[in-house]
């Protein structure tokens, strides 16, 4: 499958100047403990102490997919009860306004500067958040990290990378369940929030007295400690605000809580602890980059898309480096050159022979004259020129020797044999195999010239041999041919 892509939509804000571009975002908030402030090339939010203060910054501008989100962020510090989301939102087609049905969004939270949630939401179904957060590069102040979202119609990728690094992207995540709807139109916002929301829950069960517990490996939670369950499903009686009391690292109770029904875990489920953080967090922005494209995808539907021998198209790319091949009929080309497979390949010896049924390139010299010769490469021809006085005896004579894995070729012959009164035969040998035999008469006044349309062809690593029959004639020979396997 091939997929072309083509920019129809452009935005970026490096957030220059010393506020927000009202013409690209809208800035909202909840609660008066959050500042705003933007100066050198960064936005920075502090986030303040207060629970379930919010800041939003929503772009102005909507986008379809597939897309290309890149947003530079740094924390000042990482630290539990704050939530950082940068996220594609799904909008209303005709309020333009954020309808809560459709999302793809990275979550940074808890406590560790390499870690962070990514979350996927479809047609109004609760965000479908990964299990335990994964690995992105570091957010800490000292560094910033360069987070990627990509939808498209049938996936949607997480991408991190420290920013303006030589390194490719580090870390990647795909998701290919309850990915954002297709068709929808898309909001960038960049929304911080003082409350730290938990996944990740394996088990909603009875505890044995009628009240929920609930089964979260590492978490963190202490007894008394006033907790928000939300998007349970199968269990209704553990969706709420609860105290809850803590049975171990993994597992805590609900008070007040009625079990009922059986759990089902979708991916779906959080639990959030109604406690601010202990001290306020810088999260600084320094750009957003959103790039909108218009996608063409094509198949070669012969082969399914797939590169199965018979069902493919041979590409050479043009390159220094020798590329891996496979040519039609799914077998490799007879040459180590990086060239076009419709190109003549230059050479200067015989390349090695291919087996029946391979494709084979179009031969040329090492200057790029094209080989239309019948036979064989200039390099590979050979020829014999008789010895001074003729052959007199009927010991073989060597026209030519053989070589490891190549054939001999006898393409042309002239003969004479100047003795007065005695007349000989005179034979071509593939080694000692007689291959072509002619009588000469005594006293042959011009030699006689004889091409073969079809080439005597020799045995591999064997040599062609010429001999005289008749002790005594005087037979002069010059031949000619190609080596080749």
């Amino acid at each position: 499958m091939l997929k072309i892509k083509s920019m129809q939509k452009k935005f970026r804000d490096s957030f220059n100047g010393t506020e927000i571009n009202p013409a690209r975002w809208d800035v909202a908030a909840s609660g008066s403990g959050m500042a705003l402030a933007v100066a050198d090339g960064t936005v920075t939010i502090s986030t303040g102490t207060v629970l379930d203060d919010e800041v939003v910054l929503t772009s102005r501008t909507a986008f379809t997919i597939p897309l290309r989100v890149m947003v530079a962020v740094n924390l000042s510090q990482r630290i539990a009860g704050q939530s950082v989301w940068l996220e594609l939102v799904s909008v209303d087609p005709t309020s333009a306004q954020p309808d809560g049905r459709s999302a793809a969004a990275w979550r940074l939270d808890g406590t560790s500067p390499t870690l962070a949630n990514y979350e996927v939401q479809s047609e109004g179904a609760p965000r479908l958040v990964t299990a335990s957060a994964s690995t992105i590069p570091t957010t800490a102040p000292a560094g910033w990290s360069v987070l990627e979202i990509e939808p498209t119609n049938d996936e949607c990728w997480f991408h991190g990378r420290q920013i303006d690094t030589t390194a490719a992207r580090s870390n990647s995540y795909v998701r290919h369940q309850q990915i954002p709807e297709p068709n929808a139109l898309y909001r960038f916002r960049i929304r911080v929030r003082n409350r730290q929301f938990v996944n990740g829950i394996s088990a909603v069960a009875n505890n044995g007295s009628g009240l929920v517990r609930i089964t979260r490996a590492a978490h963190g939670f202490a007894t008394n400690d006033v907790v928000t369950v939300a998007d349970v499903s199968g269990v209704p009686g553990a969706n709420g605000t609860f105290t809850i009391t803590v049975i171990d690292a993994n597992s805590f109770d609900l008070v007040g809580s009625t079990f009922s029904g059986a759990y089902l875990n979708t991916g779906w489920a959080s639990v959030s602890r109604n406690l601010a953080p202990a001290s306020s967090t810088d999260v600084k922005v320094q750009f957003v980059t959103i790039a909108d494209y218009a996608e063409l995808t094509t198949e070669i539907t012969a082969g399914r898309g797939q590169s199965v021998a018979g069902q493919g198209l041979g590409v050479n790319v043009l390159s220094t480096i020798a590329p891996t091949l496979t040519a039609v009929g799914g077998q490799p080309r007879n040459t180590s050159g990086a060239l076009p497979v419709l190109v003549a390949t230059g050479l200067s010896a015989n390349p090695t022979a291919v087996t029946t049924g391979r494709g084979i390139d179009l031969l040329a010299t090492l200057i790029g004259a094209l080989v239309n010769k019948p036979f064989s490469i200039p390099e590979a021809d050979w020829q014999y020129a008789g010895a001074a006085g003729g052959i007199t005896g009927t010991t073989d004579v060597v026209l030519k020797a053989a070589a490891a894995g190549i054939r001999n070729y006898v393409t042309s012959i002239d003969v004479r044999n100047a003795h007065a009164t005695v007349a000989t035969e005179v034979v071509i040998k593939d080694g000692a195999t007689v291959i072509w035999r002619q009588l000469l008469p005594a006293a042959m006044a011009t030699p006689v010239d004889i091409a073969f349309p079809t080439p005597l062809r020799g045995t591999a690593a064997t040599a062609v041999n010429f001999a005289c029959l008749t002790t005594g004639a005087q037979v002069y020979v010059n031949a000619q041919g190609y080596a080749a396997p």
